[in-house]
């Protein structure tokens, strides 16, 4: 490289750009020629050194968190400087030791100017002044460039509760970090703190790069931490997690006391996406303290607890909020069996994970991840829903009203499903609760598009309008038959109907009790159907009040949130009624419509219309092609299953942007 000499130095470096001769004369007279060999060190962080250099010849890097001299690597140096460029002016101007280290990367000769006399310019050089308030500028900004860059991992506390009779358990660590790393298709690390004889991950390791040195080793020899940056997929096979522990032995383990092993996670934390530290047992009095270090929400970011069914024994008491899971559950997990163990706990219980002994005993004898052994299985995909949950991929879908339209709603439904979009919290509206409502049921495809052909049958029951147009007498025996005992609390996933409360003039969420009730009160269009009497409250159709409920999964707990609306495409227009007006003057007059079309269609109108602002926080919005039908003409319905299909198609680009595992 070139060398910059003194008379040359004042126009190369732009420390010194448009100086004035009288300015150049006073630098020149003190600046002092310097040398550095190869790796030596010219700042140290945090030491004072009180000067100011410019390179002459050679390259320098600047690195931050550089603690010793073979933690060096590429993603902590932030610059490198070459002839010409300046650095070590902001410890002189604060007085504090500098805040990074520089190193020369090869044989350098350097200028230097010591504190006192770079003092001395900045009052005689007001273009030095000028100059260095740019080059700070600059350098911040590089800076924040650099810090933006960075892969910062996301890290999870899983502590593990498992009951001693069932050792099996242990497995799932290993298995939520590998639905995360298939899921997220992100660099995941599974850290367990334990040795590794007590580790459930080594032992599902096949492919030796999964294996990451342990925490203590890495502590002791910082050069092993690059083995963290290794791949951990190919072209031809899927992402697998990493797998680390806390030391290799126990004997390891009951010796440490050092509490700056776990502040290597700052390292770790460029290497991955997500990093489980995951504990199976009350820990030690170190672990404890290397733990109380890591509490803070700017390192570890979620808390997940697994609590073993077989483990529970009174209220838990859990340090800060921490997501809880109940695992090993005997009975079917149903909202039901989880309402009872939230009133057990304490705490609200984000999911129940189904007991299942032989599929983990399989999964550890066969050394299989539960994806690999038994996708389908209930148990894989609770896991599965463990890791969306880290990930932030819960999945809320919100079922809109529309009628006869809701034909649509079961070819919605047909395609999710077979494209594999699991559909974790429901909500619906009107005859957006009969679709979902049924699947939840178990009912198959085919008999939810039969429920639907017989809506026409139960909807026309005249009476005396004294409440309503139509009897709802058709429409809850059909309801009753469908549904018959079962309640909310029967459900495996978490399915909210909401109606409108007359009484309170707000809406109502409807997610405990007989689910024909809520039906039945949620398709209760007034003046059409008369009023679902519940207590001191007057329910009604919510379609007017919030005919796509998507808040509502929000609030139940999903990330990505999805909407099946059937309203219009365009809002509804507002049209210069002046010339068909003078078109119909003199002319025959038309029929005027039924008091039930009448109603229905003001009601479609209005649906429509605030249907535009419910749909506002939805994700992503399937929206069928349907054309212009009345309400309740359920026999032209059944085409649209075809449009609903469709729609899911279309959308499946942006399904897959968000949810990279389709």
């Amino acid at each position: 490289m070139h060398s910059l000499e003194p008379h040359n130095l004042i126009g190369a470096s732009p420390l010194f750009h448009h100086m004035q001769p009288q300015e150049i004369e006073a630098i020149l007279a003190r600046l002092q020629p310097v040398q550095f060999a190869c790796e030596e060190r010219i700042l140290e962080q945090g030491v004072w050194h009180g000067r100011l250099y410019v390179v002459r010849s050679g390259q320098v890097s600047v690195i931050l968190k550089d603690q010793d001299q073979d933690a060096h690597h590429a993603a902590h140096v932030v610059a490198t400087l070459g002839p010409g460029e300046c650095f070590g002016e902001m410890s002189l101007l604060t007085g504090e030791p500098p805040n990074a280290t520089v190193r020369a990367n090869c044989d350098a000769a350097l200028w230097s100017l010591s504190q006192a006399d770079f003092i001395a310019l900045m009052a005689s050089c007001p273009t030095l002044l000028r100059n260095i308030n740019t080059i700070l500028s600059q350098r911040l900004t590089r800076a924040n460039q650099y810090l933006l860059a960075q892969q910062t991992a996301e890290i999870v506390l899983l502590t593990q509760l498992e009951a001693p009779e069932a050792p099996a358990e242990r497995n799932l660590a290993y298995q939520i970090a590998d639905a995360l790393a298939r899921c997220s298709r992100q660099r995941v690390l599974l850290l367990e703190l334990c040795a590794q004889e007590e580790a459930s991950g080594p032992h599902f390791v096949l492919q030796s790069r999964q294996l990451r040195p342990a925490l203590l080793s890495c502590q002791r020899d910082r050069t092993l931490l690059q083995a963290h940056r290794l791949p951990l997929s190919t072209n031809d096979e899927p992402n697998v997690p990493a797998v680390a522990t806390l030391t290799e032995t126990r004997e390891e383990l009951a010796a440490l006391t050092d509490s700056n092993v776990l502040p290597l996670l700052d390292n770790l934390a460029s290497c991955y996406e997500y990093i489980l530290l995951a504990i199976y047992r009350q820990p030690s009095l170190a672990l404890q303290d290397m733990l109380q270090q890591l509490a803070t929400p700017q390192r570890i970011k979620r808390k997940i607890t697994l609590l073993s069914a077989a483990a529970l024994t009174g209220a838990l008491e859990l340090k800060g909020e921490s997501d809880l899971f109940i695992t090993h559950v005997t009975e079917r997990p149903t909202i039901g069996v989880q309402d009872r163990y939230a009133q057990l706990t304490g705490q609200p219980i984000k999911r129940l994970l189904p007991a299942d002994d032989a599929l983990l005993q399989a999964s550890w004898q066969q050394r299989q991840a539960l994806a690999q052994l038994a996708p389908g299985a209930a148990l894989s995909q609770t896991v599965q829903f463990v890791a969306r949950h880290i990930a932030r991929q819960t999945i809320g879908m919100a079922f809109g009203g529309g009628g006869a339209r809701g034909f649509a709603h079961v070819g919605v439904l047909a395609g999710l499903l077979e494209h594999g979009v699991p559909l974790d919290y429901i909500s619906s509206c009107s005859i957006g609760t009969l679709a979902p409502g049924m699947y939840l049921m178990g009912k198959s495809l085919a008999e939810i598009e039969q429920a639907f052909l017989q809506i026409q049958q139960g909807i026309v029951q005249w009476r005396f309008p004294r409440t309503s147009v139509f009897s709802n007498r058709g429409i809850r025996m059909m309801l009753r038959s469908l549904c018959g005992d079962t309640r909310f609390e029967d459900l495996e996933t978490p399915f909210a109907v909401v109606a409108a409360d007359l009484s309170t003039r707000s809406g109502v969420v409807m997610e405990r009790g007989p689910l024909w009730l809520a039906g039945l009160a949620s398709v209760s269009l007034p003046g059409i159907f008369p009023p679902v009497m519940v207590g001191d409250h007057i329910l009604v159709d919510a379609g007017m009040h919030d005919p796509v409920p998507i808040r509502l999964v929000r609030q139940m707990g999903a990330d990505i949130l999805l909407a099946s609306e059937l309203g219009e495409q365009e809002p509804p227009a507002l049209t210069n009624a002046n010339t068909w007006q003078q078109q119909t003057e003199g002319g025959a007059h038309i029929r005027a419509p039924h008091i039930v079309d009448t109603l229905l269609r003001s009601y479609d109108l209005a649906m429509a219309t605030v249907g535009m602002h419910s749909i506002r926080e939805a994700d992503i919005v399937i929206r069928p092609k349907l054309h212009r039908v009345s309400l309740r003409q359920f026999s032209e319905g059944r085409k649209f299953i075809l449009a609903g299909r469709e729609a899911v198609e279309q959308m499946l680009p942006a399904l897959r942007q968000r949810l990279p595992w389709l």
